[in-house]
């Protein structure tokens, strides 16, 4: 009898468990940027616009408070750029536009809290752990001729970002969220500079409940 009794509610608790947990999937535009830090001082790269997808896991705490888990990947970087000046036999002196442009490919996974203000409306923190799983670097020279080279050699796996975000829930299950990334790791193994990437992404959604 007490078999059965521990039993029943071990299932009844499964059960619970099930409706408190949803999941979803979810894509959206993302806007990065990346700030370097050397001993000549400091650059800021223009932002570099790209898009995200993947898919998420919420648990329901209660009424007003749930965890959510996701994974995502999504390009991120930026573009640095400057005038050089060179001397032509034919054209004299000319300035050229030079192009950096730096291209991370993530795998994303953002740990979240969420607070719920309203029954449509959520506020959410928590902590994102991103692993760089490509590193392109392309530069346009003097001539004009871009090249690209593979720099994930010269730059750290893990990259850890803060991040706080808003959520606006419709009834017909689809959501919208805008959250952005607080770069606090350095991402460059180059001893001589620091590197910090912060990026916005604004998304739309759909939980299977």
């Amino acid at each position: 009898m007490k078999k059965q009794i521990i039993l029943t509610s071990l299932l009844i608790s499964i059960g619970i468990m099930a409706q408190q947990t949803h999941f979803g999937v979810k894509g959206g535009y993302s806007l990065s940027t990346i700030s370097v830090k050397s001993d000549a001082g400091k650059l800021s790269y223009d932002p570099k616009s790209s898009f995200y997808l993947g898919a998420l896991a919420e648990h329901s705490l209660n009424d007003k408070f749930s965890l959510q888990a996701e994974l995502l990947y999504s390009t991120i970087g930026g573009t640095y750029k400057t005038t050089s000046t060179i001397v032509s036999p034919s054209a004299g002196t000319v300035e050229v536009n030079v192009e950096d442009k730096i291209s991370y490919g993530t795998l994303q996974i953002p740990l979240l809290g969420k607070y719920n203000v309203s029954d449509n409306f959520a506020v959410t923190t928590g902590i994102n752990f991103g692993l760089i799983v490509s590193a392109k670097y392309k530069t346009k020279d003097l001539n004009g001729l871009e090249v690209e080279n593979n720099i994930k050699k010269n730059v750290n796996t893990l990259d850890i970002s803060p991040l706080l975000g808003l959520e606006y829930n419709l009834k017909n299950k689809m959501f919208f969220d805008a959250r952005y990334h607080f770069g606090i790791s350095n991402i460059s193994k180059i001893t001589v500079s620091k590197q910090n990437i912060n990026f916005l992404q604004i998304g739309i959604g759909y939980k299977f409940k």
